[in-house]
């Protein structure tokens, strides 16, 4: 593979292709440093100078330097910009067994992390693992949706053992690259270094773990590592958005193993917890904080309903806005900034509104949809229902099966049947595109 500064080099050029050359000289050119490439989590650290250069980049170019980076090192990749106070606080570790770099962010702490009532289980638990590693509760899965703070947790625990235990070897890695590691392993024949890395450790982390479904070698791998790991007392943290009994593809063996530790989940966080991520938020990014400020966090908890993520995000927004256009906090900005993001994360449509125009489509009552009536008459439009949810709405597939009375592996095979009959027949797309537009103009 070329150095990793020949293919920065490159990137750059890419992205000078891609944009305005005035754009390009007043923010890319010479303004950006690579500082670390990460390439277990796929990921390229880029310093910039400024609070103000990083709000900009993050709004309006990350999507044209995570493309340019993509093509440039030849794997998809994201982009995380530091500012030098950042850069300073950035704890590493090398894994031991080769020259790479795990790098966590500094961010993800148990210092930074709000426990409510949705996350104090899962946070108390990660806490334990992190006191004594190998000692209390191995593995430890975490799940829930998308954004709530599992990578968060597993990153606290990682920092925690590298401050207080420095002697142990962590490995942090995902589930993607778990797969490609032991891909390429089999490939250049190099099994013994693959085990070596993975079984050596004392703490090892595997991100969204459900990604291996359905990779028959990669989950007898998993098991294998899990094995050697268990029997030597060491410490595994997995973390998935549904529990080990609905990740559908793996074996029974690494369905029991993942489940024999300790299940916690995450739910989204109330609207008083969500108010104190946001406070916390401004706090560490040194916002000013005013009546204003607060007048804007709670418009924000209160519309964002999908996950902490979409909260900070939208939080991201308003401030650089305030702070380009240098104009106070006020709930208006907050509404005039935010008014795209309502439409997706605030005022996006629930499964019942969904049930409700589906039921009104096909003149049954949403009783019939909620059913375990399995007649074509039923059946259809209750398949239907959960497609538009999931494709509608942010909601996942563990929270519409939950909605539907239904089991995750259920509303999977509703969604994957409605998407390849609509592929092929006319009259069902017509009644689905019909369904969308009238839920779409009601909602």
């Amino acid at each position: 593979m070329k150095p990793t500064t020949e293919l920065w080099e490159k990137t750059l050029s890419v992205i000078e292709e891609r944009l305005d050359s005035r754009d390009f000289s007043t923010w890319i050119e010479n303004r950006l440093s690579l500082r670390y490439y990460e390439r277990t989590m796929g990921v390229l650290y880029i310093g910039v100078d400024s609070d103000f250069r990083k709000a900009q980049l993050e709004l309006k170019y990350a999507e044209v330097i995570e493309g340019a980076a993509s093509e440039a090192f030849g794997t998809p990749l994201k982009i995380r910009f530091l500012l030098p106070e950042e850069l300073n606080e950035v704890k590493t570790v090398s894994d031991r067994l080769d020259t790479e770099e795990i790098l966590f962010n500094p961010r993800h702490t148990f210092d930074n992390f709000i426990i409510g009532d949705n996350s104090r289980f899962a946070a108390g638990a990660a806490q334990e693992v992190a006191l004594a590693p190998g000692k209390t509760y191995s593995p430890l899965f975490i799940y829930g949706d998308s954004g709530l703070g599992k990578t968060h947790l597993m990153h606290a625990i990682g920092i925690y053992i590298l401050e207080h235990f420095p002697n142990l070897r962590v490995l942090y890695v995902s589930s993607e690259t778990f797969t490609d590691d032991f891909v390429n392993a089999s490939i250049h024949k190099r099994m013994n270094t693959f085990k070596e890395k993975y079984r050596r450790v004392d703490v090892l982390l595997i991100d969204d773990i459900q990604f291996i479904s359905e990779k028959e070698k990669t989950v007898e791998e998993v098991f294998n590592t899990y094995e050697a790991l268990y029997n030597s007392g060491k410490q595994m943290v997995f973390t998935s958005d549904r529990p080990p009994k609905d990740i559908l593809g793996i074996d029974e063996r690494l369905r029991r193993r993942l489940a024999q530790g300790l299940l916690v989940d995450l739910r989204p966080p109330s609207y008083e917890i969500k108010v104190a991520i946001l406070k916390n938020k401004a706090l560490l990014d040194k916002v000013q904080e005013d009546e204003g400020l607060s007048e804007v966090i709670s418009f924000i908890a209160e519309h964002i309903k999908t996950n902490v993520s979409d909260l900070e995000s939208a939080l991201n927004r308003v401030v650089f806005y305030a702070k380009v256009a240098n104009r106070p906090f006020t709930k208006n900005l907050a509404k005039e900034v935010l008014k795209d993001v309502m439409q997706i994360s605030g005022n996006e449509p629930s499964s019942k509104d969904i049930k409700k125009v589906v039921a009104n489509y096909f003149n049954i009552s949403v009783t019939d949809i909620d059913s375990t009536e399995r007649t074509r008459s039923l059946s259809t439009p209750r398949q239907i229902a959960m497609y538009l949810c999931r494709n509608l709405t942010s909601l996942s597939f563990t929270k519409i099966a939950k909605d539907f009375n239904k089991d995750y592996a259920t509303v999977q095979h509703a969604c994957k049947k409605i998407r390849k009959e609509i592929s092929a027949n006319e009259h069902l797309l017509n009644i689905v595109n019909d369904l969308i537009e009238k839920i779409q103009n009601e909602y």
